[in-house]
């Protein structure tokens, strides 16, 4: 059956439009002035001295990890249920992935785990702020500077979230996000690293470009770089981002308002502030998700399986390292269901909850 209610919907208007004319008239299309605004402008927005944009989030979760001197024979740590771009990122420099279980009411890292996960060859500790909700960072931070461990914050689905006063992305030495056209800030495909560590962003402005630029100690070069196009859409986006995380709030406050006639579906942490990327639900222990998914699918209404812990998918069991019992992970991940969640889908809310409660 024809979806009639997406799970997302690219919120694209004027001013991008406006913006792609733009370089398409300049005939400047790579490394021109307007991925040097956007940069600055994000760079401002997350109060960080500097940012890179790059071609993927994955790949500026890579070479930031690689920025820090990140390879093989090293640790990463990382909670067990992610996207498997975080984890593919760590593989891609050499690294082995350590999987600590994540908490079970904001499906984050669990910060009682991680200290336990350390080891000699550990380097680096990546926190996900999974769903928009971000990780608590303040226990991070300890650990990390306890251990003598660098900081990347995976913040590829919490763009403008605030975390003690501070945007995520900008409180580890480097926070990474994506901009595939479901999330809240979209380029149609892109990414940015930003950081207060000058280092550390000279040596991904030149791994991004083949290893071309003023930092000359960098061990690799790629071609990862932003386009122009995309920069442009960037920056449209950025003006108007506060407002779309304000509407996507709203539209969160009616799922949840709605959902209170589902009791037995869990919500994670709904009183906590985040960056709405999607809308999660925990289905009751022992239903059938894929029957749910089914049922939706038949009344018109997409849903999402978001996402299996790490160690659960074919041909990584091999190339992680599991901490300790990762079973908050593996429930949490059999459970989950995401809603379709965009401008404009408040109107389909209680069809959606409707279907969702017959389907249970």
């Amino acid at each position: 059956m024809t979806e009639r209610i997406p799970l997302a919907r690219t919120d694209i208007g004027d001013a991008e439009v406006e913006g792609v004319s733009r370089v398409m008239e300049s005939g400047r299309l790579a490394l021109g002035e307007e991925m040097r605004s956007f940069e600055q402008s994000f760079a401002d927005y997350h109060g960080v001295s500097g940012a890179v944009m790059v071609n993927s989030g994955t790949s500026g979760l890579m070479i930031s990890l690689q920025a820090q001197g990140v390879g093989s024979g090293d640790e990463v740590i990382v909670p067990a249920l992610t996207f498997v771009g975080s984890i593919n990122a760590i593989l891609a420099v050499g690294a082995t992935p350590v999987l600590v279980d994540v908490e079970r009411d904001s499906a984050n890292i669990d910060p009682n785990r991680v200290r336990g996960a350390v080891s000699s060859q550990s380097k680096s500790i990546m926190p996900v702020h999974l769903y928009g909700l971000p990780a608590s960072m303040s226990e991070i931070l300890n650990i990390a500077q306890a251990c003598e461990l660098t900081v990347i914050e995976d913040a590829c689905e919490a763009i403008g979230a605030d975390y003690d006063g501070n945007k995520v992305g900008s409180i580890g030495d480097a926070g990474v996000f994506g901009f595939y056209p479901n999330k809240v800030l979209t380029t149609g495909e892109g990414g940015m690293v930003i950081s207060n560590d000058a280092t550390l962003l000279a040596r991904c402005r030149a791994m991004v470009n083949q290893g071309r630029g003023e930092e000359t100690s960098v061990p690799l070069g790629y071609s990862l770089r932003g386009s122009e196009l995309s920069a442009a859409i960037g920056r449209a986006q950025l003006t108007s981002l506060d407002t779309r995380i304000s509407e996507r709030e709203q539209i969160a406050l009616r799922y949840v308002d709605a959902l209170a006639a589902v009791p037995e579906v869990h919500l994670l942490s709904p009183n906590l502030p985040r960056s709405w990327f999607t809308f999660p639900v925990l289905l009751p222990d022992g239903v059938d998700r894929a029957r749910v998914k089914d049922e939706l699918g038949k009344q018109g209404i997409a849903s999402a399986e978001y996402f299996p812990a790490i160690q659960t998918l074919p041909g990584y069991k091999e190339r992680i390292r599991a901490s300790c019992d990762l079973l908050v992970s593996e429930d949490i991940g059999r459970r989950v269901l995401c809603l379709p969640f965009w401008r404009g889908v408040e109107v389909h809310i209680p069809e959606i909850i409707e279907s969702l409660a017959n389907s249970l």
